[in-house]
């Protein structure tokens, strides 16, 4: 099964000063009651993680798991559009590889994991990453510098650029996961 590479804008300085707090502490505890409020309290910028619909009060039975990671998923809605998917999809797999062969990073195409190193945030269980701004900012001007010296490159390198060209365009991080 191939693992599709999605992204999202993310307003992670907000992000930071509001839910991350929160969710480090539910994510260390696994009590999701402080989650549960947030999403209470924010329900009107909210939606549906797998739906993408706003959430409405009965949103706990949408819930499969209920656990703190899909709280937390639901939660983090407050900071991307759903809709708006900037990933690489399946390409990331030869990008990824293509990065390594040139000497770059191949945390240009995910970022940094949250939360404690024993019980990350990860709703999907498959991965996920987070990117600030000033992150996204340094990675395209790096991903920009590669593709300029490494011409043969420009097309594959093309939708990273385009993913943290759209972030940095709209100054935001980026949400990535799988």
């Amino acid at each position: 099964m191939t693992m599709l590479h999605r992204a999202y804008a993310f307003a992670h300085s907000t992000f930071c000063g509001e839910l991350a707090p929160l969710l480090e502490a539910a994510l260390a505890s696994s009590e999701g009651a402080e989650l549960e409020r947030f999403v209470d309290q924010h329900l009107g910028a909210l939606t549906d993680p797998y739906e993408g619909e706003p959430l409405e009060t009965g949103w706990r039975e949408s819930l499969e798991a209920g656990d703190v990671q899909e709280l937390g998923d639901f939660a983090l809605t407050k900071y991307y559009d759903g809709d708006l998917d900037l990933g690489l999809d399946a390409d990331w797999l030869e990008i990824k590889q293509e990065l390594a062969k040139a000497g770059a990073d191949a945390q240009l195409l995910l970022g940094t994991p949250f939360g404690p190193a024993a019980q990350p945030f990860d709703p999907g269980r498959q991965g996920a990453y987070f990117r600030s701004e000033a992150e996204v900012e340094r990675d395209l001007a790096a991903v920009e510098q590669l593709a300029a010296s490494r011409p043969e490159l420009a097309e594959l390198l093309a939708p990273l650029l385009g993913m943290l060209g759209q972030a940095t365009r709209e100054r935001k991080g980026l949400y990535v996961t799988f």
